[in-house]
C-alpha cells in the first residue's frame, strides 16, 4: 500500500485524469459505465477550479464512490451472458483498466488537497459551492409596495 501512496505522490492528478477520461471514451463505444465520463470532465475542471477547494472534495468523494458503482456495473454486466455487442469487450477492458486505476487517483486526489493547504476531512457547508449565496438569506423588496 505503501508504494502505490508514492506513486500516487508522484504522479500528476491532471495527467491520471485525462487516463481516465480516455479509458471512459474508448470504453463507450459499447455497454459501459455511463457516470464515468461526466466524473472524470468534473474532476479535470475541479482540478483546474483553484478560488475553492470544495469542486475538488466533491470529484473525490464522487470518485470513491464511483469504485462500489463500477463493482455493481460489472457484476450485473460483465458476465456477458446471452450474446454481446460488438465491442463489449473491448469497452470492459478499458472500463477494468480504469477501475484499477482509481484507486490511485483517488490518493492522487488526496495529495493535491493536502497540496492546496486543505484536508479531505474538513467539509466546508453549501455556501463553499461554486455559486452558491454565501450568508444569510436577503430581503429584495420591502414588505410596503403595492403590486397594483
Amino acid at each position: 500500500m505503501d508504494s502505490v501512496q508514492q506513486f500516487a505522490q508522484q504522479t500528476s492528478l491532471a495527467s491520471l485524469l485525462g487516463i481516465h477520461l480516455g479509458l471512459s471514451l474508448f470504453g463507450a463505444i459499447s455497454t459501459n459505465p455511463t457516470y464515468n465520463i461526466p466524473i472524470f470532465f468534473f474532476g479535470i475542471w475541479a482540478y483546474n477550479y483553484h478560488e475553492s477547494n470544495s469542486p475538488i472534495k466533491t470529484f473525490t468523494y464522487v470518485l470513491s464512490l464511483s469504485v462500489f458503482l463500477d463493482v455493481v456495473w460489472f457484476i450485473l454486466h460483465g458476465s456477458g451472458r446471452g450474446q454481446p455487442e460488438s465491442g463489449f469487450s473491448f469497452a470492459l477492458i478499458m472500463n477494468i483498466l480504469s477501475l484499477i486505476v482509481k484507486p490511485v487517483t483517488i490518493l492522487a486526489a488526496m495529495t493535491a488537497i493536502q497540496n492546496r493547504g486543505d484536508s479531505l476531512h474538513s467539509v466546508g457547508g453549501w455556501a463553499e459551492a461554486p455559486g452558491s449565496f454565501p450568508g444569510a438569506y436577503q430581503t429584495v423588496r420591502d414588505g410596503d409596495e403595492n403590486f397594483a
